[in-house]
């Protein structure tokens, strides 16, 4: 196609809706769905996750991405290992957390602070090493009415 061509459209159904483009210039705000283990975390470990910025390491692929900022503490017992799912937040005793993706292992036994909800997973998938991101507790029955609004979008 040359530049300033037109691509029609011919078939059934409405016009495509347009849809807002994410803000990707300042930090991407995720949604964490918390998990069981949250309260095993330190105070102050819980008060810098979810009100500090965290950098995205370059050691990143699909299996997992590091969060960087100030290292989280686990003050609960050991864990056996458990299932993992898409996009859990595991903290491994460095204190630096790490998002789960899509090759992650199934099973896992470090301490999770929750998992990111379905639209914060794809917003993370958006973001460049280096870039910032803060994490939002949220309960799992908003992020389920949030994701039903999204959906919606698309009717």
């Amino acid at each position: 196609m040359a530049e300033g061509g037109r691509l029609a459209y011919s078939g059934t159904g409405g016009a495509m809706k347009v849809l807002a483009n994410p803000d990707l210039q300042s930090a991407a705000s995720l949604d964490v769905i918390i998990g069981a283990q949250i309260g095993q975390f330190s105070g102050q470990s819980l008060f810098d996750a979810f009100n500090s910025e965290w950098a995205l390491d370059s050691r990143a692929d699909r299996m997992g991405m590091r969060l960087l900022g100030t290292p989280l503490q686990y003050q609960g017992p050991s864990l056996i290992s458990e299932g993992i799912p898409l996009g859990a937040i595991q903290v491994p005793p460095d204190g630096q957390p790490i998002v789960l993706l899509n090759d992650r292992q199934t099973i896992g036994g470090y301490p999770r602070l929750g998992a990111l909800t379905p639209l914060s997973l794809a917003r993370l998938a958006q973001c460049l090493p280096g870039q910032k991101v803060r994490l939002a507790p949220v309960v799992q029955e908003a992020a389920h009415r949030q994701h039903i609004k999204f959906l919606q979008r698309f009717k």
